[in-house]
Formats: C-alpha cells, structure tokens, sequence
C-alpha cells in the first residue's frame, strides 16, 4: 500500500485581475515533494558487495525491509541480537548496514540517518538486545517513509512512538494541524509558538476514528489517540474552548510548558 507524505501548508491568497477587470483571489499551490535526497538515499550510501556468502536471515531482512507494516502478521515472536566478539564474526547489523561498525570507538555516536527507515522498522521489530543507538530514529515530518511507519499497528510486544517538535513552525496553523492524523503513534507534540489554535486542536480531536474491520485484521484506531503531551506555549489562538476538546484525547495528562503545566486526568 502507498502512503502520500505529511505535508504542511499555509496557502497565500494573492490578488489579481483578468482582461475583464474581474477581481480574482489566487491561492499558491503546495510546492513540489523536494528533489533533496535523504542521508540514506546518498549516492556514497550505496550498496557495498559482501566478500563471503551470509547466512539466509540477511536475505529475509533484505526482502522483508520494504514491508515494515506486515511484520506483526509473522506473530510475538522474536530473534535475538548477537553481537559479535571479533572482527571476524559475522554481525547481521554490519551485513545490512555498512557503514555500521561495531568495533569502532565512535560506535556510540553512529548516524542512524544513513539507515533507510524502513529497515530500521523492520530490525526492532525482529530482533531483541539491538545497540542503544538503534533505539530511537529521526526524521523529518515531510519523509515519504512515515506514513509506512505510522501504519505499523502497536501489540503487547512492539510499540512504536512518535515525538514531534514543531516549536516556532510558521507553518502549522488551525487550517493544517488535521494534517497530523496521520501520526497514529504520535505520544507528544511541541507547537509552542505556532499558528495553532483552538480550532485547530478542535480538528484534530474530530480526527480520532476507527478504520474499517477487514477479514485479516480487525478494526483500529485512526488518528493521535496516544497523545499523552501536548506543549502550546505563546500559541496566540488558544481560548478556553479548548479545554473540552482537549478532553477527546483519552491518554493526555500533560499540556502547557515548562513554566505553565495544566494535567488532566
């Protein structure tokens, strides 16, 4: 299944006039999707040939990266990560991830941005006892891979969860916030600063649905039913309307900022 990316706009009205000296209200289209390819798209991120032969897990991983959002039909069960004790072992990180180096000192610091999101997805979901740098990954709102993402449904024994800062955005009004639906796992938010509003957290709450039973998966929850923190500091069109549509989301129990905190329960 294909997923379009999140994208935020705020379209700009422009007028102008016709031959006929009609007044017309012109509004910009969004831009293109950027041509910028993302760090695990760079050409020196290409695949390097392996010298010997490796075992069939890194074939399955292979083929089971580009389908994140199928591997809860595998069930609970998981692998277990054995690192390696030499240069010699074989280490399946290494295998998939080249630039991926155990033995390195600066192993800690290793960018996990050159890693295609859709095989990270797939490593935590599989295997058990990862490296902590493989833990949490970063991306941007507009990365065509989060919808495929954010369609991983959450179990007993895999969660994913989403924080989003959005913090000085210019971009995100009242008119764009519905936009961020799509987050299914979104637990917090950060749009101090922003154009949003109590309309636009009012259109947000609305989005909270259920999708379509199917006969291979039952029905699931559709929008930010996660959310859990939710920071609107200096946000200019906050009323006290808000507080009622607030009460939508089943889980949050933080909303303000550092200095301003307001818990419901």
């Amino acid at each position: 299944m294909s997923y379009k990316p999140i994208v935020l706009w705020a379209p700009k009205a422009k007028l102008a006039s016709d031959g006929a000296c009609t007044t017309i209200l012109q509004y910009e289209l969004p831009p293109a999707p950027s041509t910028i390819r993302p760090p695990y798209q760079s050409p020196n991120n290409a695949e390097v040939r392996l010298r010997y032969v490796p075992p069939l897990a890194y074939f399955c991983m292979k083929a089971l990266a580009e389908y994140p959002d199928e591997l809860h039909s595998l069930g609970p069960a998981k692998l277990q990560y054995q690192a390696p004790h030499s240069r010699d072992q074989f280490d399946i990180l290494s295998a998939l991830i080249p630039t991926y180096r155990p033995f390195s000192p600066h192993v800690n610091g290793f960018d996990l941005s050159l890693v295609d999101p859709r095989l990270w997805a797939c490593l935590v979901q599989l295997y058990e006892g990862l490296p902590p740098v493989f833990r949490q990954y970063t991306l941007p709102l507009s990365d065509v891979h989060l919808p495929l993402l954010q369609a991983i449904p959450s179990s007993t024994h895999f969660s994913l969860i989403t924080i989003l800062s959005l913090r000085r955005c210019r971009i995100l009004t009242d008119d764009n916030a519905v936009e961020l639906r799509h987050l299914h796992t979104l637990a917090a938010l950060d749009a101090s600063m922003t154009g949003l509003g109590t309309w636009g957290i009012q259109r947000l709450a609305k989005s909270l649905t259920w999708s379509d039973a199917e006969d291979d998966r039952p029905s699931q929850r559709r929008g930010p039913w996660g959310l859990r923190i939710l920071y609107m500091r200096d946000c200019m069109n906050v009323d006290d309307g808000i507080l009622s549509w607030l009460a939508h989301f089943p889980l949050l129990c933080v909303v303000g900022a550092s200095s301003v905190t307001v818990s419901t329960s």
